[in-house]
């Protein structure tokens, strides 16, 4: 078993995916949470300065640019680090637990009588959020898939403190915009950690992954 599986990993996953499911069924039953609308409104109260510029391409990337941009980051890891496509294409089923969240909580969007404004008006449920998904994959694929076998130890740290920038970027520009409740970002964010997470613990995939650093 220890050979098949990275226990560490593997623990993290569970881990999340149980934090996951817990923000999951308490949203489900909580629709509107007062937590969620304050600290909604103190984010929109913020003047974010350059970082705001950020915020139409976050909500630019989702529905189906986020899905050629998959496609696309996935054809240049075939061509650039072969070995990694199996988790590429592993990772790409983020999106099925996109999928089964919506359509189990149904949660309403943010409306202008809860929060300060709302200028964007996506359609479907607001749990859990999918550009966050969409955003911790993809941005978690270039970095082991395309950057990880070619950096140094302390490249590969930068390269993490860049992942983890953009999605807290990410985050805040979907509930800067009214598009989500923090609890649907912070959900997505676990959701897909905990998959991610799963899928390198299988030692068959994080082998062509990890590799010793330069």
């Amino acid at each position: 078993m220890n050979r098949r599986l990275n226990r560490g990993l593997f623990g993290i996953s569970i881990a999340c995916a149980a934090i996951a499911v817990g923000i999951s069924v308490y949203v489900s039953f909580h629709h509107f949470i007062p937590q969620d609308a304050s600290i909604e409104r103190d984010i929109q109260a913020t003047q974010w300065g350059p970082l705001g510029y950020t915020f139409p391409f976050f909500a630019w990337i989702g529905d189906a640019k986020g899905f050629v941009a998959e496609v696309v980051v996935f054809l240049v890891i075939l061509l650039v680090n072969r070995p990694a496509w199996i988790f590429a294409a592993g990772a790409a089923f983020s999106g099925a637990w996109y999928e089964l969240g919506i359509h189990l909580v149904e949660r309403p969007r943010p409306s202008t009588a809860q929060v300060l404004h709302v200028t964007e008006h996506p359609g479907a449920s607001s749990y859990p959020s999918g550009h966050t998904i969409f955003i911790v994959t993809v941005t978690t694929v270039l970095l082991l898939g395309l950057a990880y076998p070619f950096l140094p130890r302390w490249g590969r740290a930068v390269g993490w403190v860049l992942v983890v920038l953009i999605v807290a970027a990410n985050g805040i520009g979907r509930i800067y915009t009214g598009a989500h409740w923090p609890s649907d970002v912070l959900g997505a964010i676990f959701i897909a950690v905990a998959w991610l997470t799963f899928l390198l613990s299988l030692r068959w995939v994080s082998t062509r992954v990890f590799r010793p650093a330069r």
